[in-house]
């Protein structure tokens, strides 16, 4: 029961820095206050879409080759609304002991589009990737 617990979490930690990364790669949308974000596939997506998101995302990180893409879709979650995602992992490369990979998100919901752009870095071949901040340009 709590390795099922665990995952959940993993899940919803990974799905959160997902959404939470999503935020960070467009400030320059909120500080314009653009009305149009509100249509963003972001403003769609529920808990459940993070979490089923976040699962797909783990697997294509540890799975797919570099500019191999996988398809997810919220089916299944309960929301109304249609999210669909291509998840591309690239730019595999060693940081000392790490292996980091960038994550390509190209997210659809009612005909708009959003890509973000996700490092990622795992301590060893076992251990769950995780979303990396990045630098101050």
């Amino acid at each position: 029961m709590s390795l099922i617990r665990s995952s959940r979490a993993r899940s919803l930690v990974l799905g959160t820095a997902l959404v939470i990364g999503a935020s960070v790669a467009v400030p320059a949308f909120a500080a314009s206050n653009l009305s149009f974000m509100s249509n963003s596939p972001l403003a769609y997506m529920r808990k459940a879409d993070n979490e089923s998101l976040a699962k797909a995302a783990g697997a294509a990180l540890s799975n797919k080759q570099d500019n191999e893409s996988s398809e997810w879709t919220n089916k299944g979650t309960g929301n109304p609304v249609a999210i669909a995602a291509q998840l591309t992992p690239t730019n595999t490369h060693k940081d000392g002991e790490k292996t980091c990979r960038d994550l390509v998100v190209l997210l659809t919901a009612k005909r708009q589009e959003v890509t973000l752009k996700l490092p990622a870095c795992k301590a060893s071949e076992n251990a769950r990737w995780q979303l990396q901040k990045r630098g101050t340009p």
